[in-house]
């Protein structure tokens, strides 16, 4: 059978007994004694499925002319063609919304290294005295916006240099297969890290802005690096798995976790135009409250030196 891609051979035998050891034993891939098939566990089950197939096929035939239909009617009783399968998924795009998922993992790297560099550098000022120097000139909330906006310059022209060359190469679809919609996402991604960035960034400054030690830094801005990887994995696990259900819909809206999961939702071609800005809003609004609070705590935080400053003392 060259459409099955195998070679069919027949044996008879004399009675039951030996076509079941002629199985058993792996002489024969399957055998038929009246209404009996016998296969082998251990061979492919492909096989003995054509013949059950094709024994239903012709007693399905003998039993049609024996009622009195024509060989012509019993062809065409047993043309019927089985439903055509079409695959669905979960989103209307499969290839952006797999652009989507690298996106959001991409954002969620980004936002942890920007955060990582701006939480040494607010610390290293502070705990080197350099920050006394710069309020000589400056006011804490410039102070603070400066350093921020320093690293954020490099981060963002980072994410844009690989980011270029990524959208040109997505427009290349017949080159490499992925869908050119994603040029679309890719921008939506910069403006996210945007507002992921004006979100996360002041509130990393503020948290090393409590340190005395450079070495300290990385256990002061645990609780905000734990939000971001909380928003993170609930992004690539519940969002991209289902991002219509109500805890994606909410997680994408959520200013804290909007930047990371409405791009991963977004790509899903399943979010209305209003929840995206109305999650574009929220998110931009919180970052404005969190940018006073932020050079709030830094203006405090820098006043007490030789130890390192408690949330309750710079929030008082």
């Amino acid at each position: 059978q060259e459409a099955g891609e195998f070679r069919v051979e027949f044996d008879s035998y004399d009675d039951r007994a030996e076509v079941r050891d002629a199985v058993e034993q792996g002489d024969a891939t399957a055998g038929l004694v009246d209404d009996t098939l016998f296969t082998s566990s251990q061979a492919d089950g492909t096989f003995p499925v054509l013949v059950a197939q094709a024994v239903v096929a012709l007693e399905t035939s003998t039993r049609l002319s024996e009622a009195g239909l024509t060989p012509v009617q019993v062809a065409r009783v047993q043309d019927v063609q089985p439903p055509e399968q079409v695959p669905v998924s979960q989103v209307a795009d499969e290839g952006r919304a797999g652009v989507g998922f690298a996106v959001g993992i991409v954002l969620y790297l980004a936002l942890a290294f920007a955060g990582s560099a701006i939480s040494t550098t607010v610390a290293m000022e502070k705990s080197t005295r350099i920050s006394e120097v710069l309020l000589a000139v400056l006011r804490p909330s410039q102070a603070l916006v400066g350093t921020v906006l320093a690293v954020g310059a490099v981060t963002l022209l980072q994410l844009i240099v690989l980011a270029v060359p990524t959208a040109v190469a997505v427009r290349l679809t017949d080159a490499i297969g992925l869908p050119a919609v994603a040029t679309g996402d890719l921008a939506l991604a910069l403006v996210w890290f945007v507002l992921g960035f004006a979100l996360y960034a002041f509130l990393f400054a503020a948290s090393a802005a409590l340190v005395d030690k450079i070495t300290e830094a990385n256990s002061a801005t645990l609780p905000v690096m734990t939000v971001l990887i909380v928003a993170y994995l609930l992004s690539v696990t519940m969002v991209a798995a289902d991002p219509s259900s109500v805890v994606s819909v909410v997680a994408s809206i959520f200013p804290l976790t909007a930047p990371v999961s409405m791009p991963i939702r977004w790509a899903s071609g399943d979010v209305p135009v209003y929840q995206l800005v109305a999650a574009m809003v929220l998110t931009a609004l919180t970052a404005v409250v969190l940018v006073r609070l932020a050079a709030a705590i830094y203006s405090r935080a820098l006043l007490i030196t030789g130890r390192r400053a408690r949330w309750r003392e710079v929030l008082r």
